[in-house]
């Protein structure tokens, strides 16, 4: 249930398995191979565990001209990926300002989607992403340093009492109270499970789409990170989390909204008038075609308010289900990224990266009335995103119109070879139609995708080329076998192509990992 004061999971959930029991054990690995030096750490920074301190150290401290071929030494003498990637993570949780969330913060968030574009590399090319966000922490960390040099301080005042821990968090977050939610988020992460924890944290992790939904982004990317390097390095990053979403408080108005503009209140309201009256399968991911094409259309028309008010009353009168709430959301994402320009372009792809950080939410959580609100929020952030591109005042920023139900395949079927090699290639609306042919397939898309991956590897030197990819790779499975070559598409939207340059950090990866490779 979802009381007034917010979501709380009882322990000990049957039937539940969790992830996070596959990685609770220490990392490994000799660390003892830096030196004393190079492990020295500042007394009024935050310590974090020992068996990764002076790893962190080091990425910090090491020049960014040099920190690829760091790097690659660490590796040579033993430290291992997963090492790496922790304390990767770990040196933006402890040196950038998580207030506002974006921004340099973007090294944080690029970490989940850097794992997994070298999840999906070529075994040549799978540490490329690693490289990649390393260089940008570099980057982020001297951005951070003229901007009033943030580093993570020790906790102050004393923890609310185990049992107590949720109630306080609530009640902090509730009052946008940063030192309270900060010492109660502590004592969660030190008594509740990794899942009981995060159960407390998505609602507010989607209530505010404020700086174009990075607090949810913030949260998702989080919580599948610790998923990956461990919950014994959960507290830095849930106390740097929990400030980012309280960033901006009620009244200060960001991307055309204060808090008391948005959705939220009024999707709380619909969750508990509406949710004891909806149907046994309102979850259901079965999604019907037309109910899809009607919720899309009311994205693209109404306001905020009267898109989370249909929704809700479709959900209720089981004239759609949660499936087809999703792939409309979705494809509302993907469409604005088609549709923006100039300085929207951002919007548009930030609401394809929130939309991901929303329904991996979504698929985390567990008490059913969260599961709504969430859902709710979903479809509310996408006309707010929607909004607040059409409020942009510059001509070159319109929003053009680009239905992308309306996209169709190319007529002729072309050698898949040809087609990889020129549909990323100048604008991206004349190859659409070749990209939507090749998506409609399930080994051509894989094809289609793998050549934006490895564009991506190659070329990317901004952060949202990963975060956007990344998300479309997720969500693509997700969505009703109909519209995955729609979602697919988006991909040429934000990528690279072969005529693009090899950034100056990823010459310089390739160069230091080059001794790594295989005899």
């Amino acid at each position: 249930m979802l009381p007034a004061g917010g979501a709380r999971v009882p322990s000990g959930r049957a039937g539940r398995k969790q992830p996070w029991l596959l990685t609770r054990r220490s990392l490994i690995g000799n660390l003892a191979l830096l030196s004393r030096a190079q492990a020295r750490v500042t007394p009024e920074i935050v310590r974090l565990r020992p068996e990764i301190e002076p790893l962190v150290a080091l990425i910090e401290r090491t020049p960014r001209e040099r920190a690829a071929s760091m790097a690659a030494e660490q590796l040579r003498r033993g430290v291992s990926y997963r090492q790496l990637m922790a304390a990767l993570f770990l040196a933006g949780i402890r040196n950038v300002n998580p207030r506002p969330p974006g921004f340099a913060l973007h090294c944080v968030f690029v970490i989940h989607a850097a794992h997994l574009i070298g999840l999906e590399a070529p075994p040549e090319s799978r540490l490329l992403p690693l490289f990649y966000a390393l260089d940008n922490f570099k980057s982020a960390q001297e951005r951070d340093a003229g901007q009033g040099d943030y580093t993570m301080r020790a906790i102050s005042g004393p923890l609310p009492a185990p049992e107590r821990a949720a109630a306080e968090f609530e009640a902090a977050m509730e009052a946008w109270d940063f030192e309270r939610a900060e010492r109660a988020v502590v004592a969660l992460a030190r008594r509740r499970s990794p899942a009981e924890t995060f159960e407390t944290l998505w609602r507010y992790g989607a209530r505010d789409y404020r700086n174009i939904g990075h607090k949810a982004i913030f949260a998702a990317n989080a919580c599948r990170t610790l998923q990956t390097i461990g919950w014994q390095h959960a507290e830095p990053v849930l106390r740097s989390l929990t400030l980012g979403l309280l960033d901006f408080g009620r009244e200060q108005r960001v991307n055309g909204y204060a808090f008391a503009d948005q959705c939220y209140v009024g999707n709380l309201k619909r969750t508990r008038e509406i949710f004891a009256r909806l149907p046994g399968d309102w979850a259901s991911g079965a999604s019907v075609t037309e109910a899809v094409r009607e919720l899309l259309e009311t994205l693209r028309q109404a306001s905020p308010e009267e898109v989370c008010a249909e929704f809700a009353r479709r959900l209720a009168k089981a004239s759609a289900t949660a499936g087809a709430v999703w792939d409309a959301v979705h494809l509302a994402a993907a469409e604005l990224s088609m549709r923006t320009r100039g300085a929207n372009t951002i919007v548009g792809i930030h609401a394809v990266t929130a939309a991901n950080g929303l329904r991996h939410a979504w698929l985390a959580a567990v008490d059913p009335q969260t599961r709504l609100l969430l859902l709710l929020q979903a479809a509310g952030w996408m006309a707010q995103f929607r909004t607040w591109a059409e409020s942009r005042p510059g001509p070159q920023d319109r929003l053009r119109s680009f239905p992308i139900t309306a996209i169709e395949p190319a007529a002729a079927a072309e050698p898949l070879e040809r087609s990889l090699a020129e549909i990323f290639i100048g604008n991206p609306d004349a190859s659409v139609a070749r990209a939507f042919r090749l998506a409609a397939d399930s080994g051509s898309r894989q094809a289609f995708l793998g050549a934006a991956l490895r564009f991506t590897l190659a070329k990317a030197d901004e952060v949202h080329y990963y975060k956007y990819l990344a998300a479309l790779i997720e969500d693509i499975p997700l969505m009703s076998a109909e519209w995955q070559p729609h979602l697919a598409s988006a991909a040429l939207y934000y990528a690279k192509g072969p005529g693009d340059p090899e950034p100056e950090a990823t010459r310089r990866a390739r160069e230091a990992l080059r001794g790594l490779a295989p005899a």
